[in-house]
């Protein structure tokens, strides 16, 4: 009789001590999430190898006005927003984020080939394909981030995208490498700089298919008392390793919730704290201007040739690299908040370096750079960090989504009227504008993230 009563408490306690052996140490980042970072990293290889030579392809070779560059920067900038937003809903609806994040990665891929051909008709149909790509990054990001997220545990969160944005930063910087020194060596062969971008974006997807598995519901879900059995877990997954929803009778009411529309399942998620912080962000994203923007400025400045404008992009990449890991710590410790303001300060440390006329040329491109790498390193992964410890699981790649696309639209708008503010007037006058904007957003967003920022500390 003892015998049995022990045997059926160790089985009803079994699953418990083997997913407490399976989970790792909460101070460990997950190998998962460097995984996805390899994805990351491959992928940014190929799009880098395309979007550093595209600045100086625009200028020198179609002969585009600035005001015709900031509408094409934003409208590249801007197309993912709805589409990023109605991917990352569908992925949080039905719990695929890894199938939705490999049909993004494999837009992005295709359109590499794209590049090849639309080469040869023009302008108009290489924008095309290039937003085929931009497309597909809308539709991966979100999901990503959400899979990152759910191989994180609270006390590394923020580490977590700190590692993921550094192999990412490691691809941004190689690609660009990789792009000079072919077109170095074989000048003028574009197409081979196609195939090969679209040969690292093809073994990112490998990476994808085959070392990253979506976790467990019972383990993502433990906090919502959501857990299955093994056997059911196991009975769900399909053949990408996805965790298919659990059937549910038509008449639970939680069932019958989420089919009265996808506004039911965003409600727990737009808590006044959620809004605050998208507002702020989106105001200081409208006035935050692309990496090609102020390249293009630098080099007007300094007389910097173009065939090392990719450098730059090398160079901003390395300084995110270093700093991506030691400021998501720094968030980890001392909260995202603080960091994610200084970032913006660099951003306006940059708007006025370029504007002044009091710094060495020579001397331009490495505080630009360093001060671009120190803005990503502070803002990108820091963010996403912040954004996974307060959304509900369940909507964690919508509520992602929600914010990045403003970011979006908001980055839009800024392209375009930077590129008619320099059409008009200079490149030194439109940046000395927007200096004074950021630093007006920086007052009224830190008055609206001190009420989150009190809200953060108490859910630390």
């Amino acid at each position: 009789m003892y015998h049995n009563e022990s045997g059926a408490n160790l089985t009803a306690i079994k699953p418990a001590l083997d997913a407490s052996v399976r989970r790792p140490s909460s101070s460990v980042v997950s190998p998962t999430v460097y995984a996805i970072g390899a994805v990351s990293l491959l992928t940014d290889i190929s799009a880098e190898m395309v979007a550093s030579i595209l600045p100086f392809y625009l200028f020198t070779v179609l002969k585009l006005s600035p005001l015709e560059y900031g509408l094409i920067d934003g409208l590249f900038n801007g197309s993912t927003a709805l589409v990023r937003l109605a991917a990352a809903w569908w992925a949080d609806r039905v719990q695929r984020h890894k199938s939705i994040a490999l049909l993004g990665y494999a837009m992005s891929a295709i359109s590499k080939l794209g590049l090849i051909i639309a080469g040869v008709a023009g302008w108009f149909s290489v924008a095309a394909v290039l937003l085929v790509d931009r497309l597909g990054k809308g539709i991966r990001t979100a999901p990503r981030d959400a899979l990152i997220a759910q191989h994180a545990s609270r006390e590394t969160m923020g580490a977590s995208f700190g590692v993921h944005r550094a192999l990412d930063a490691i691809g941004a910087m190689l690609g660009p490498l990789l792009a000079t020194g072919l077109l170095l060596m074989l000048p003028g062969r574009f197409d081979l700089l196609f195939a090969l971008s679209f040969g690292f974006a093809l073994a990112g997807i490998c990476v994808l298919i085959v070392l990253v598995r979506p976790k467990r519901r019972a383990e993502s879900l433990t906090d919502a008392n959501a857990i299955q059995t093994p056997t059911q877990e196991d009975s769900n997954a399909d053949s990408t390793g996805n965790i298919r929803a659990p059937t549910r009778n038509r008449s639970d009411p939680a069932t019958n919730t989420a089919n009265q529309g996808w506004l039911n399942n965003l409600r727990p998620m737009l808590t006044p704290d959620f809004v605050w912080l998208c507002a702020a962000s989106t105001l200081l994203g409208a006035f935050t201007l692309s990496d090609n923007l102020i390249y293009l400025g630098v080099m007007r400045q300094t007389g910097l040739q173009g065939q090392y404008l990719p450098l730059m992009f090398v160079a901003t990449a390395a300084i995110f690299m270093l700093l991506a890991i030691p400021l998501g710590r720094q968030a980890d410790r001392r909260g995202p908040l603080p960091v994610f303001l200084f970032g913006h300060v660099c951003v306006l440390l940059t708007y006025l370096v370029v504007a002044s006329d009091a710094i060495v040329a020579n001397l331009l491109p490495v505080a630009v750079v360093v001060l671009l790498g120190t803005y990503y390193a502070c803002t990108d992964g820091v963010l996403m960090a912040l954004l996974a410890k307060r959304l509900p699981e369940q909507t964690r790649a919508t509520g992602m989504a929600i914010l990045t696309s403003l970011l979006s639209i908001a980055r839009m708008l800024a392209s375009f009227l930077f590129g008619w503010i320099w059409n008009v007037s200079s490149h030194q006058q439109a940046t000395m504008f927007f200096a004074l904007a950021m630093s007006l957003s920086l007052v009224i967003a830190g008055f609206a993230l001190a009420r989150f920022a009190r809200a953060d500390r108490v859910a630390r």
